[in-house]
């Protein structure tokens, strides 16, 4: 019953910590900054925990004393499971620094549970540990079936659980679990055992009432977890557009990544999305077109519709990229995403899909991001710049979304990333899309074309007739030079959480 007790305490911390990473994404997001901050959190935990433990077990060693250990790790995931919202909420709210934030919240959420995980192996061993002759074989063999349980929980927990069930049912399922070991080891003790039940029971019904992916439903709140994101979907009132009710989506604390108004599904909402108007604008008789990011699907919708600034939408063929299914299904439920044979739908991440494909396309569309501010760094680097370049046909363009200053310590992105495009493409401009000075924070659509343009562009009727004021975006390019002192990113060193996480708006 030992080796089953290591070799399973070993699966679930795996499991604790996988999952910790999902209930810490709604409040402080899914950057390297969250992950290192959660893997600090947890190393220190359990670094604590095995000292306690083995200490404990030289002083007095019992079967009970494993399983208060075990039953205290089920205690602490119980409370994770009830309170990582408020306390992550709580988190988020009291630190204004993002790396504060993370380590704060892990603390919190994952401390206890962890410290308690750390006591048992060491426990165990010495549980098992009969002669000094033989220490060292058992050492090693409880050792090796923790590490193998460790494995197997990162599979379980990264493939299987977090595809199928939500952060707190599986958070509920790791206690009723560590609470049944415990019971399996407090021999005769009655009153501990029938607590120890009486809360795994606890546990169940939570469980099965609270432990789900998807809580409420749009207008008030609707919340998907998915393996990628934890998707949230809300309406309210945008009285900057005289009260028109909106839907948005949220996939990162404080920010809405989509949005769409409720008498208008296909009339772009967000002011940055129009801007892929200079997309046809510059390639007039652009039909074959490749997004990259789907979102909530503004844009795509925007394109297949009436209002499309595209000369043929009729003969249009639309491929998007978007590495999260749950996203596109989300669109079709909530943001009026229909069938269309214009439209095909890949399910794949951008970089990998550029890597691999041999297709041209007339406009290439990018517009993804990850935690905040970050633009993935595999989509910026010079490597990605070169895989861009080989999917734009002559006389197209990729017009790409960032979210950035042009000038100064906010405008380091944005730069990079220009000087990565400047590595295979003939010319590079951008257009400040939030409409604010270069040296604030805001949209920048990064335009990159294979081949140099001509300045003089005749305005191209079709966009026009679409709703969106091109002359507007035009007067918003930024006229300085682009050669900037910021290194372009590379795969091998792509800083973009350094250059991201303090941006400051204004």
């Amino acid at each position: 019953m030992l080796e089953l007790t290591v070799f399973l305490c070993g699966a679930l911390v795996m499991v604790l910590e996988m999952v910790g990473a999902r209930v810490l994404a709604p409040h402080v997001g899914t950057s390297a900054i969250v992950w290192t901050s959660l893997i600090g959190v947890m190393l220190a935990c359990l670094a604590l925990g095995a000292w306690a433990g083995g200490r404990l077990a030289d002083r007095k060693i019992s079967r009970q004393g494993l399983a208060l250990a075990l039953s205290g790790a089920g205690m602490g995931s119980a409370f994770a499971a009830f309170c990582h919202t408020s306390v992550g909420q709580w988190a988020a709210t009291v630190m204004g620094n993002l790396y504060a934030a993370a380590v704060l919240a892990a603390l919190c959420i994952l401390a206890a549970p962890a410290f308690f995980f750390g006591m048992v192996t060491p426990y165990a061993i010495r549980l098992r540990i009969e002669r000094v002759d033989s220490s060292g074989a058992t050492v090693g063999r409880l050792y090796a079936l923790s590490t193998a349980g460790s494995i197997a929980g990162t599979f379980l927990g990264g493939f299987v659980l977090i595809s199928f069930w939500g952060s707190t049912s599986i958070l509920w399922g790791v206690a009723c679990c560590l609470l049944a070991l415990a019971m399996c080891h407090v021999g005769r003790r009655v009153v501990p055992c029938v607590a120890l039940a009486l809360a795994g029971i606890a546990c169940g019904l939570a469980t099965v009432f609270l432990g789900t992916g998807v809580q409420g439903a749009p207008g008030p709140d609707f919340l998907l977890e998915s393996p990628y994101n934890s998707i949230r979907v809300f309406d309210a009132r945008d009285y900057a557009w005289g009260g028109r009710a909106v839907r948005l989506l949220a996939t990162d604390p404080g920010y809405c990544q989509s949005g769409m108004f409720l008498d208008a599904p296909d009339e772009p909402y967000f002011r940055y999305t129009q801007f892929y108007a200079l997309g046809p604008y510059f390639a007039p008789q652009a039909e074959r077109i490749l997004m990259l990011g789907g979102g909530g699907y503004s844009v795509p919708k925007w394109l297949l519709s009436r209002r499309s600034p595209l000369a043929h939408p009729d003969r249009m063929h639309l491929t998007v990229v978007e590495i999260d299914p749950a996203m596109t299904e989300t669109a079709r439920r909530w943001f009026a995403l229909s069938p269309d044979p214009r439209l095909t739908v890949q399910h794949e991440d951008a970089r990998s899909f550029l890597n691999r494909q041999n297709e041209r396309y007339d406009l290439v569309f990018v517009d993804v991001f990850n935690a905040h501010y970050a633009v993935p760094f595999q989509m910026g680097t010079i490597e990605a710049a070169a895989a861009l370049r080989r999917a734009v046909a002559p006389g197209g363009l990729v017009l790409m979304n960032v979210i950035s200053a042009v000038e100064g310590a906010n405008g380091r992105l944005v730069q990079s990333i220009c000087n990565a495009l400047l590595s295979s493409f003939a010319e590079v401009r951008l257009y400040c899309a939030g409409e604010q000075p270069p040296d604030v924070l805001q949209n920048v659509m990064v335009l990159a074309f294979p081949e140099k343009r001509d300045a003089r562009a005749a305005v191209f009727s079709p966009v026009a007739s679409s709703g969106v004021d091109v002359a507007a975006m035009l007067a918003t390019r930024y006229p300085g030079e682009l050669r900037f002192a910021t290194p372009a990113l590379t795969d091998d060193f792509a800083p973009v959480e350094r250059y991201t996480f303090n941006l400051q708006r204004p």
